[in-house]
């Protein structure tokens, strides 16, 4: 039985440890792919230079919500060794995880599926049209203000293209979910850059949360401090002396998740945190199974 006091951790975990133990408790778990574990040790390497994360079960629970976030499928082509005549190919697919994804389907069918006009101005403001005509203009500061009194966030999916859009100046980009926890919406693309310091970056240039460095930052400071995607619910909340809540820490990144999506990632985080304590913090350790 773990205490309050067994969970308060700071620095760099053993990562030949960690990768024994990871390789250990999921080997059988859905979605597991050695070859992904460099990534996985990337990130590691991150929460353990991170000073924020003070208590192992966030460490867990972040790497939880990225191994259920960034698991996609790609295909591979294998050739059987052999003489080249004799050779025959195959295409497979595998899984591949721990790296920043962008959303499959890029939101099609939802309201923040299409596209959306940014134009920066002299002044560091930036213009912003949405593709049924309602308009704001962000300031430099990341405080986004009405054009019109009405415009509310969001286009029904379906409808076709605003006048006001099609002369807009601009550029188009989507803000579909991309990262290690997904952002979406074009004013969490504006918050999330204003929250770790790089302004408007993400507004103008949304691909730049597929930077693996940038995605490990906006989505360790949104859990610490509740902010920008995480709506004002922290790592804090969830885990903090004997109250530990995997299950309602889904809550940070998707609010509507059904109880089984909830259930999973709590799950994942369980393994996660065993496999931490197997780094060399706890010698006593009973596995998930």
């Amino acid at each position: 039985m773990r205490t309050a006091a067994d969970y308060l951790h700071t620095g760099e975990y053993d990562k030949t440890k960690f990768t024994s133990a990871y390789e250990s408790l999921f080997a059988h778990v859905t979605k597991f792919n050695k070859p992904s574990i460099p990534d996985l040790i990337f990130v590691l390497g991150k929460i353990g230079s991170d000073k924020t994360i003070t208590d192992l079960r966030w460490a867990a629970y972040m790497l939880a919500t990225m191994f259920v976030e960034t698991s996609h499928t790609i295909k591979l082509k294998r050739i059987t060794p052999g003489h080249p005549r004799m050779q025959t190919s195959s295409t497979q697919k595998v899984w591949r995880n721990f790296v920043p994804v962008e959303e499959a389907g890029h939101g099609h069918g939802l309201r923040y599926f299409a596209p959306v006009k940014v134009e920066r101005q002299a002044n560091g403001d930036v213009n912003v049209t949405e593709w049924d005509g309602n308009q704001w203009v962000v300031s430099a500061a990341g405080v986004p203000r009405k054009v019109q009194a009405t415009a509310a966030r969001g286009v029904k999916p379906g409808i076709a293209e605003s006048p006001q859009y099609q002369q807009a100046s601009g550029q188009s980009n989507q803000y579909y979910g991309r990262g290690y926890v997904q952002l979406t919406w074009w004013d969490n693309y504006v918050s999330a850059g204003m929250m770790i310091g790089k302004g408007l970056t993400f507004l103008l240039d949304p691909d730049r949360m597929l930077d693996p460095d940038l995605a490990y930052v906006v989505m360790s400071k949104g859990m610490v401090t509740g902010r920008s995607f995480a709506n004002g619910r922290k790592l804090s909340q969830y885990f903090i002396g004997g109250h530990t809540d995997y299950v309602g820490a889904r809550d940070m990144v998707n609010p509507g998740a059904p109880l089984a999506n909830k259930k999973e990632v709590a799950n994942i985080a369980r393994r996660f945190e065993d496999a931490l304590f197997l780094s060399g913090l706890d010698p006593t350790i009973k596995q998930d199974t």
